[in-house]
Protein backbone atom coordinates (compact mmCIF):
# COMPACT_ATOMS: atom_id res chain seq x y z
CA UNK A 1 0.00 0.00 0.00
CA UNK A 2 1.32 3.12 -1.04
CA UNK A 3 2.36 6.02 1.43
CA UNK A 4 -0.87 8.35 -0.08
CA UNK A 5 -3.22 4.99 0.02
CA UNK A 6 -2.38 4.44 3.68
CA UNK A 7 -3.06 8.14 4.84
CA UNK A 8 -5.93 7.93 2.66
CA UNK A 9 -6.65 4.70 4.61
CA UNK A 10 -6.21 6.12 7.96
CA UNK A 11 -8.33 8.95 7.15
CA UNK A 12 -11.31 7.07 7.03
CA UNK A 13 -10.71 4.85 9.51
CA UNK A 14 -10.79 7.78 11.48
CA UNK A 15 -13.38 9.92 9.80
CA UNK A 16 -15.71 6.78 10.66
CA UNK A 17 -14.79 6.43 13.81
CA UNK A 18 -15.06 9.88 15.06
CA UNK A 19 -18.77 10.03 12.95
CA UNK A 20 -19.74 7.34 15.55
CA UNK A 21 -18.51 9.43 18.72
CA UNK A 22 -20.82 11.86 17.56
CA UNK A 23 -23.70 10.20 16.66
CA UNK A 24 -23.32 8.34 19.76
CA UNK A 25 -23.24 11.77 21.44
CA UNK A 26 -26.10 13.50 19.85
CA UNK A 27 -27.97 10.60 21.03
CA UNK A 28 -27.28 10.92 24.39
CA UNK A 29 -27.54 14.65 24.34
CA UNK A 30 -31.25 14.02 22.66
CA UNK A 31 -32.11 11.99 25.39
CA UNK A 32 -31.07 13.61 28.47
CA UNK A 33 -32.71 16.34 26.62
CA UNK A 34 -36.15 14.47 26.15
CA UNK A 35 -36.13 12.94 30.15
CA UNK A 36 -35.37 16.76 30.89
CA UNK A 37 -38.18 18.54 28.94
CA UNK A 38 -40.03 15.46 29.66
CA UNK A 39 -39.44 15.49 33.92
CA UNK A 40 -40.45 19.63 33.46
CA UNK A 41 -43.55 18.96 31.37
CA UNK A 42 -44.91 15.90 33.95
CA UNK A 43 -43.84 18.28 36.93
CA UNK A 44 -45.55 20.90 35.44
CA UNK A 45 -48.97 18.64 34.59
CA UNK A 46 -48.44 16.91 37.81
CA UNK A 47 -48.42 20.73 39.70
CA UNK A 48 -51.04 21.99 37.34
CA UNK A 49 -53.22 18.99 38.64
CA UNK A 50 -52.48 19.82 41.95
CA UNK A 51 -53.91 23.02 41.46
CA UNK A 52 -56.75 21.82 39.45
CA UNK A 53 -57.84 19.14 41.78
CA UNK A 54 -60.68 20.20 44.63
CA UNK A 55 -59.79 20.64 47.56
CA UNK A 56 -61.14 17.72 49.35
CA UNK A 57 -63.49 18.30 52.34
CA UNK A 58 -63.80 16.79 55.40
CA UNK A 59 -67.07 14.53 55.22
CA UNK A 60 -69.64 15.20 57.40
CA UNK A 61 -70.59 12.62 60.05
CA UNK A 62 -73.92 11.86 60.36
CA UNK A 63 -75.43 12.46 63.16
CA UNK A 64 -75.85 9.59 65.81
CA UNK A 65 -79.33 9.03 66.67
CA UNK A 66 -79.92 8.38 70.20
CA UNK A 67 -82.45 5.62 70.80
CA UNK A 68 -85.03 7.51 73.52
CA UNK A 69 -85.07 5.09 76.83
CA UNK A 70 -88.14 4.19 76.82
CA UNK A 71 -90.03 4.92 80.28
CA UNK A 72 -90.34 2.00 82.76
CA UNK A 73 -94.01 0.49 82.16
CA UNK A 74 -96.57 1.62 85.05
CA UNK A 75 -97.72 -0.87 87.33
CA UNK A 76 -101.63 -1.11 87.23
CA UNK A 77 -104.30 -2.87 89.54
CA UNK A 78 -107.26 -4.44 87.74
CA UNK A 79 -110.07 -5.25 90.07
CA UNK A 80 -112.18 -8.06 89.39
CA UNK A 81 -116.16 -9.07 90.69
CA UNK A 82 -117.77 -12.47 90.52
CA UNK A 83 -121.07 -13.73 91.83
CA UNK A 84 -122.95 -16.97 92.37
CA UNK A 85 -125.50 -18.62 91.39
CA UNK A 86 -129.20 -16.33 89.78
CA UNK A 87 -132.09 -19.28 89.66
CA UNK A 88 -135.41 -18.68 88.18
CA UNK A 89 -137.32 -19.78 91.22
CA UNK A 90 -141.09 -19.09 90.67
CA UNK A 91 -141.13 -16.02 93.61
CA UNK A 92 -138.06 -14.46 91.73
CA UNK A 93 -139.67 -14.37 88.14
CA UNK A 94 -142.72 -12.91 89.58
CA UNK A 95 -141.02 -10.43 92.08
CA UNK A 96 -139.20 -9.30 88.16
CA UNK A 97 -142.47 -8.67 86.69
CA UNK A 98 -143.81 -6.40 89.62
CA UNK A 99 -142.97 -3.21 87.86
CA UNK A 100 -144.25 -4.75 84.28
CA UNK A 101 -141.03 -6.04 83.49
CA UNK A 102 -138.43 -8.90 83.91
CA UNK A 103 -135.79 -6.96 85.06
CA UNK A 104 -134.32 -9.21 87.79
CA UNK A 105 -131.94 -6.44 88.69
CA UNK A 106 -134.32 -4.97 91.27
CA UNK A 107 -133.69 -7.20 93.44
CA UNK A 108 -129.95 -7.19 93.39
CA UNK A 109 -129.86 -2.84 93.29
CA UNK A 110 -128.42 -1.92 96.10
CA UNK A 111 -124.54 -4.11 94.52
CA UNK A 112 -124.46 -2.61 91.48
CA UNK A 113 -121.54 -0.19 92.78
CA UNK A 114 -119.36 -3.41 92.89
CA UNK A 115 -120.23 -4.62 89.74
CA UNK A 116 -120.40 -1.32 88.04
CA UNK A 117 -117.31 -0.07 89.45
CA UNK A 118 -115.42 -3.04 88.80
CA UNK A 119 -112.75 -3.38 86.01
CA UNK A 120 -114.24 -6.59 84.97
CA UNK A 121 -117.21 -8.76 86.13
CA UNK A 122 -118.04 -11.89 85.83
CA UNK A 123 -121.40 -13.73 86.46
CA UNK A 124 -122.57 -17.20 87.17
CA UNK A 125 -125.71 -18.14 84.55
CA UNK A 126 -126.21 -21.80 85.80
CA UNK A 127 -129.59 -22.10 83.83
CA UNK A 128 -130.38 -21.61 79.95
CA UNK A 129 -132.64 -19.29 78.92
CA UNK A 130 -136.10 -19.29 77.31
CA UNK A 131 -137.30 -18.15 74.45
CA UNK A 132 -139.28 -15.22 75.74
CA UNK A 133 -139.74 -13.27 78.90
CA UNK A 134 -142.95 -15.40 79.41
CA UNK A 135 -141.36 -18.71 79.09
CA UNK A 136 -139.29 -18.84 82.08
CA UNK A 137 -139.28 -22.20 84.54
CA UNK A 138 -138.55 -23.14 88.34
CA UNK A 139 -136.78 -25.67 89.77
CA UNK A 140 -136.15 -28.56 88.85
CA UNK A 141 -135.91 -28.00 84.95
CA UNK A 142 -134.99 -24.06 84.55
CA UNK A 143 -135.66 -21.61 82.05
CA UNK A 144 -134.72 -18.12 82.86
CA UNK A 145 -136.83 -15.28 81.19
CA UNK A 146 -134.62 -13.92 78.31
CA UNK A 147 -134.23 -10.47 79.31
CA UNK A 148 -132.46 -11.25 82.12
CA UNK A 149 -129.24 -11.74 79.58
CA UNK A 150 -129.50 -8.02 78.72
CA UNK A 151 -130.07 -7.03 82.89
CA UNK A 152 -126.21 -8.50 82.81
CA UNK A 153 -125.16 -6.81 80.81
CA UNK A 154 -126.64 -3.68 81.60
CA UNK A 155 -125.80 -3.77 84.89
CA UNK A 156 -122.39 -4.02 84.37
CA UNK A 157 -120.99 -7.81 83.68
CA UNK A 158 -119.15 -8.75 80.93
CA UNK A 159 -119.25 -12.23 80.26
CA UNK A 160 -120.67 -15.25 82.49
CA UNK A 161 -119.61 -18.78 82.85
CA UNK A 162 -122.29 -21.42 82.00
CA UNK A 163 -120.80 -24.72 82.91
CA UNK A 164 -123.02 -26.11 85.53
CA UNK A 165 -125.22 -29.32 85.98
CA UNK A 166 -128.79 -27.80 84.76
CA UNK A 167 -126.70 -26.49 81.53
CA UNK A 168 -128.46 -29.21 79.76
CA UNK A 169 -131.75 -28.75 81.09
CA UNK A 170 -133.15 -27.53 78.01
CA UNK A 171 -130.90 -29.99 75.68
CA UNK A 172 -128.56 -29.14 73.74
CA UNK A 173 -131.02 -26.45 71.46
CA UNK A 174 -131.08 -24.68 74.76
CA UNK A 175 -127.25 -24.50 74.85
CA UNK A 176 -127.03 -22.60 71.43
CA UNK A 177 -129.67 -20.55 72.37
CA UNK A 178 -128.25 -19.45 75.25
CA UNK A 179 -125.12 -18.17 73.83
CA UNK A 180 -126.57 -16.77 71.34
CA UNK A 181 -128.73 -14.64 73.92
CA UNK A 182 -125.83 -13.54 75.92
CA UNK A 183 -123.73 -12.99 72.94
CA UNK A 184 -125.99 -10.91 71.25
CA UNK A 185 -126.41 -9.03 74.83
CA UNK A 186 -122.69 -8.60 74.41
CA UNK A 187 -121.78 -11.19 76.87
CA UNK A 188 -118.57 -13.52 76.78
CA UNK A 189 -119.36 -17.28 77.22
CA UNK A 190 -117.53 -19.90 78.43
CA UNK A 191 -118.34 -23.28 79.63
CA UNK A 192 -120.75 -24.50 77.28
CA UNK A 193 -120.77 -24.38 72.77
CA UNK A 194 -122.39 -24.69 69.69
CA UNK A 195 -119.83 -26.59 68.36
CA UNK A 196 -116.29 -28.51 68.44
CA UNK A 197 -114.80 -25.96 66.66
CA UNK A 198 -115.58 -23.27 69.41
CA UNK A 199 -112.92 -22.33 72.00
CA UNK A 200 -113.20 -24.19 75.44
CA UNK A 201 -112.63 -20.39 76.92
CA UNK A 202 -113.31 -16.83 76.62
CA UNK A 203 -110.25 -14.68 76.18
CA UNK A 204 -110.54 -10.84 77.50
CA UNK A 205 -108.16 -7.95 76.33
CA UNK A 206 -108.54 -5.63 79.28
CA UNK A 207 -106.90 -2.28 78.96
CA UNK A 208 -106.29 0.46 81.36
CA UNK A 209 -104.16 3.13 81.96
CA UNK A 210 -102.31 2.22 78.94
CA UNK A 211 -101.41 -1.11 80.07
CA UNK A 212 -103.05 -4.28 78.70
CA UNK A 213 -103.33 -7.79 79.16
CA UNK A 214 -105.47 -10.84 78.16
CA UNK A 215 -107.66 -12.64 80.82
CA UNK A 216 -108.78 -16.37 79.87
CA UNK A 217 -112.11 -17.46 81.37
CA UNK A 218 -112.56 -21.08 81.89
CA UNK A 219 -116.16 -22.96 82.92
CA UNK A 220 -116.32 -26.43 84.19
CA UNK A 221 -119.28 -28.56 85.97
CA UNK A 222 -118.71 -31.65 88.05
CA UNK A 223 -121.66 -33.10 85.74
CA UNK A 224 -125.25 -33.07 84.41
CA UNK A 225 -128.46 -33.68 86.08
CA UNK A 226 -129.55 -35.62 83.26
CA UNK A 227 -126.78 -38.19 83.90
CA UNK A 228 -124.89 -38.60 81.00
CA UNK A 229 -127.25 -38.39 77.66
CA UNK A 230 -125.95 -39.64 74.51
CA UNK A 231 -126.15 -36.53 73.03
CA UNK A 232 -123.25 -35.17 75.18
CA UNK A 233 -121.43 -38.64 74.95
CA UNK A 234 -121.46 -37.91 70.97
CA UNK A 235 -120.55 -34.29 71.47
CA UNK A 236 -118.72 -33.70 74.87
CA UNK A 237 -117.86 -30.29 73.85
CA UNK A 238 -121.48 -29.14 74.28
CA UNK A 239 -120.30 -28.33 78.12
CA UNK A 240 -117.09 -29.19 79.66
CA UNK A 241 -117.20 -31.61 82.54
CA UNK A 242 -114.77 -32.72 85.29
CA UNK A 243 -114.52 -34.32 88.67
CA UNK A 244 -110.84 -34.01 88.44
CA UNK A 245 -109.80 -31.06 87.56
CA UNK A 246 -107.52 -32.40 83.71
CA UNK A 247 -109.36 -30.70 81.95
CA UNK A 248 -109.35 -26.93 83.13
CA UNK A 249 -105.42 -27.94 83.01
CA UNK A 250 -105.63 -29.02 79.43
CA UNK A 251 -107.93 -25.69 78.44
CA UNK A 252 -105.51 -23.27 80.54
CA UNK A 253 -102.18 -24.49 78.45
CA UNK A 254 -104.23 -24.05 75.42
CA UNK A 255 -105.33 -20.79 76.57
CA UNK A 256 -101.58 -19.88 77.60
CA UNK A 257 -100.55 -21.06 74.09
CA UNK A 258 -102.90 -18.37 72.24
CA UNK A 259 -101.82 -15.90 74.24
CA UNK A 260 -103.54 -15.50 77.24
CA UNK A 261 -101.17 -13.75 80.45
CA UNK A 262 -104.13 -14.94 83.18
CA UNK A 263 -106.67 -18.03 83.54
CA UNK A 264 -109.73 -17.78 85.88
CA UNK A 265 -111.35 -20.96 85.92
CA UNK A 266 -115.24 -21.08 87.49
CA UNK A 267 -115.42 -24.37 89.03
CA UNK A 268 -119.07 -26.18 89.38
CA UNK A 269 -118.56 -28.87 91.87
CA UNK A 270 -119.15 -29.66 95.80
CA UNK A 271 -121.55 -30.87 98.21
CA UNK A 272 -124.96 -28.73 97.93
CA UNK A 273 -125.58 -26.69 101.19
CA UNK A 274 -122.26 -27.68 102.82
CA UNK A 275 -120.30 -25.42 103.70
CA UNK A 276 -116.86 -27.17 104.20
CA UNK A 277 -115.25 -27.87 100.82
CA UNK A 278 -115.93 -31.49 99.15
CA UNK A 279 -113.51 -33.87 98.30
CA UNK A 280 -113.63 -32.94 94.85
CA UNK A 281 -113.10 -29.42 95.20
CA UNK A 282 -110.28 -29.95 97.27
CA UNK A 283 -108.62 -32.70 94.15
CA UNK A 284 -109.77 -29.85 91.74
CA UNK A 285 -108.42 -27.07 93.67
CA UNK A 286 -104.83 -28.75 94.00
CA UNK A 287 -105.20 -30.18 90.64
CA UNK A 288 -105.27 -26.70 89.39
CA UNK A 289 -102.11 -25.65 91.94
CA UNK A 290 -100.20 -28.10 91.34
CA UNK A 291 -100.56 -27.15 87.71
CA UNK A 292 -99.08 -24.14 87.42
CA UNK A 293 -100.90 -22.98 84.89
CA UNK A 294 -104.55 -21.22 86.80
CA UNK A 295 -104.44 -17.96 88.35
CA UNK A 296 -107.47 -17.89 90.57
CA UNK A 297 -110.47 -20.15 91.68
CA UNK A 298 -113.76 -19.06 91.94
CA UNK A 299 -116.90 -22.09 92.70
CA UNK A 300 -120.29 -22.28 92.60
CA UNK A 301 -122.98 -24.96 92.80
CA UNK A 302 -123.28 -25.68 96.71
CA UNK A 303 -126.07 -22.15 97.19
CA UNK A 304 -124.14 -21.55 100.71
CA UNK A 305 -120.70 -19.65 100.99
CA UNK A 306 -117.49 -21.89 101.54
CA UNK A 307 -114.41 -21.12 102.43
CA UNK A 308 -110.97 -18.57 100.83
CA UNK A 309 -108.27 -19.82 101.25
CA UNK A 310 -104.58 -19.23 99.20
CA UNK A 311 -103.51 -22.67 98.21
CA UNK A 312 -99.23 -23.58 97.41
CA UNK A 313 -98.46 -23.89 94.01
CA UNK A 314 -99.61 -21.38 91.38
CA UNK A 315 -98.03 -19.45 88.57
CA UNK A 316 -95.08 -18.90 89.24
CA UNK A 317 -94.89 -20.93 93.07
CA UNK A 318 -97.03 -17.50 93.87
CA UNK A 319 -99.94 -19.74 95.11
CA UNK A 320 -103.43 -20.01 94.25
CA UNK A 321 -106.64 -18.18 95.59
CA UNK A 322 -109.39 -20.59 95.92
CA UNK A 323 -113.13 -18.67 96.44
CA UNK A 324 -114.30 -22.54 96.82
CA UNK A 325 -118.30 -21.62 96.65
CA UNK A 326 -119.62 -17.98 97.28
CA UNK A 327 -123.43 -19.09 97.18
CA UNK A 328 -126.31 -17.59 95.30
CA UNK A 329 -126.56 -14.10 93.98
CA UNK A 330 -130.63 -14.34 94.07
CA UNK A 331 -132.76 -17.21 94.75
CA UNK A 332 -135.73 -17.43 96.79
CA UNK A 333 -134.51 -20.76 99.19
CA UNK A 334 -135.62 -20.36 102.82
CA UNK A 335 -133.59 -20.27 105.84
CA UNK A 336 -134.86 -23.42 106.43
CA UNK A 337 -133.29 -24.77 104.06
CA UNK A 338 -130.07 -23.37 105.86
CA UNK A 339 -129.14 -20.13 107.09
CA UNK A 340 -126.02 -20.17 104.29
CA UNK A 341 -128.62 -19.86 101.41
CA UNK A 342 -129.56 -16.27 102.89
CA UNK A 343 -126.06 -15.15 102.62
CA UNK A 344 -123.60 -14.68 99.88
CA UNK A 345 -120.23 -13.42 98.39
CA UNK A 346 -118.82 -11.24 95.88
CA UNK A 347 -115.48 -12.45 94.99
CA UNK A 348 -113.80 -9.34 94.56
CA UNK A 349 -109.73 -9.96 94.07
CA UNK A 350 -107.35 -7.48 92.85
CA UNK A 351 -104.86 -8.55 90.08
CA UNK A 352 -101.61 -6.99 89.69
CA UNK A 353 -100.38 -5.89 86.63
CA UNK A 354 -96.76 -5.59 87.12
CA UNK A 355 -93.88 -3.75 85.61
CA UNK A 356 -92.46 -6.69 84.52
CA UNK A 357 -93.87 -10.30 84.71
CA UNK A 358 -96.84 -12.33 84.47
CA UNK A 359 -99.89 -10.43 86.34
CA UNK A 360 -100.99 -12.34 89.99
CA UNK A 361 -103.70 -11.97 92.70
CA UNK A 362 -101.99 -9.44 94.60
CA UNK A 363 -105.03 -9.58 97.30
CA UNK A 364 -108.26 -11.58 97.86
CA UNK A 365 -111.28 -9.46 98.50
CA UNK A 366 -115.10 -10.43 98.98
CA UNK A 367 -118.05 -8.41 99.75
CA UNK A 368 -120.10 -10.13 102.29
CA UNK A 369 -124.02 -10.21 100.78
CA UNK A 370 -127.54 -10.73 102.79
CA UNK A 371 -130.62 -11.47 101.21
CA UNK A 372 -133.66 -10.66 102.70
CA UNK A 373 -136.36 -13.32 102.12
CA UNK A 374 -139.48 -11.53 102.59
CA UNK A 375 -138.63 -9.08 99.68
CA UNK A 376 -136.12 -11.28 97.42
CA UNK A 377 -133.67 -8.01 97.84
CA UNK A 378 -129.87 -8.50 97.96
CA UNK A 379 -127.39 -6.07 99.65
CA UNK A 380 -124.52 -6.01 100.91
CA UNK A 381 -124.32 -7.00 104.44
CA UNK A 382 -122.11 -4.14 105.86
CA UNK A 383 -125.12 -1.99 105.62
CA UNK A 384 -126.58 -3.11 108.07
CA UNK A 385 -124.02 -2.15 110.29
CA UNK A 386 -123.93 1.29 109.24
CA UNK A 387 -125.77 4.28 110.04
CA UNK A 388 -127.47 4.37 106.46
CA UNK A 389 -129.24 0.99 107.23
CA UNK A 390 -130.07 -1.45 104.40
CA UNK A 391 -133.35 -0.31 103.37
CA UNK A 392 -135.12 -3.83 103.82
CA UNK A 393 -137.31 -5.21 106.00
CA UNK A 394 -135.06 -8.04 108.12
CA UNK A 395 -134.12 -7.41 111.39
CA UNK A 396 -130.80 -6.29 112.24
CA UNK A 397 -130.68 -8.54 114.82
CA UNK A 398 -131.25 -11.45 111.63
CA UNK A 399 -128.86 -9.58 109.42
CA UNK A 400 -126.61 -9.97 112.92
CA UNK A 401 -126.51 -13.77 112.82
CA UNK A 402 -126.18 -14.09 109.15
CA UNK A 403 -123.11 -11.85 108.90
CA UNK A 404 -121.41 -14.11 112.15
CA UNK A 405 -122.10 -16.90 110.21
CA UNK A 406 -120.43 -16.16 106.64
CA UNK A 407 -117.71 -14.21 108.44
CA UNK A 408 -117.07 -17.80 110.37
CA UNK A 409 -117.17 -19.83 107.60
CA UNK A 410 -115.41 -17.38 104.42
CA UNK A 411 -112.62 -17.60 107.63
CA UNK A 412 -110.06 -14.84 107.90
CA UNK A 413 -107.40 -15.55 105.07
CA UNK A 414 -109.07 -13.29 102.40
CA UNK A 415 -109.72 -9.16 103.26
CA UNK A 416 -113.33 -8.34 104.00
CA UNK A 417 -114.40 -4.85 101.66
CA UNK A 418 -116.41 -2.57 102.87
CA UNK A 419 -115.98 0.51 100.20
CA UNK A 420 -117.03 0.05 97.13
CA UNK A 421 -114.64 0.73 93.82
CA UNK A 422 -115.02 4.05 91.68
CA UNK A 423 -115.05 2.73 88.04
CA UNK A 424 -112.09 3.76 85.95
CA UNK A 425 -113.13 5.54 82.62
CA UNK A 426 -109.61 4.17 81.02
CA UNK A 427 -110.64 0.62 81.30
CA UNK A 428 -111.81 -1.31 78.59
CA UNK A 429 -112.84 -5.04 78.00
CA UNK A 430 -113.10 -6.87 74.90
CA UNK A 431 -114.14 -10.39 74.57
CA UNK A 432 -111.81 -11.29 71.78
CA UNK A 433 -113.62 -15.08 70.45
CA UNK A 434 -117.45 -14.48 70.81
Amino acid sequence: MTRENETSSSHRRRSKFSWKKVLAALGAFTLIALIAVGGVFGYSMYQAGKVNQPQATATAKAPVKKTATPAPKKEVQITLAATGDVLSHEPVVASSWKEGTTRYTREVEKIRPWIAGADIALCHQEIPFGKSDQDSRGYPVFKAPLSWAQDSKDFGYDGCSTASNHTFDQGSEGIAHTIDTMRNAGLGVTGSAKSADEKRYQMYEITKEGRSFKLAHISAAYGLNQGTPAEYVNNPWLVNVTSDGKIIVDIARQARADGADFVVASVHSGAEYNSPPSPEQDLISKTLADSGQVDLYIGHHVHVPQPIRKLPGGVDGKGLWVYYGIGNLLSAMHASQGIGTQVGQIAFPTITLPAKGHPYVSAAGWVPLVMDRSTLQVVPGYLYESSEGAGTSLSTQTAASYLAHLREVTEGQATELKDPPTADSTTKVQPLNS
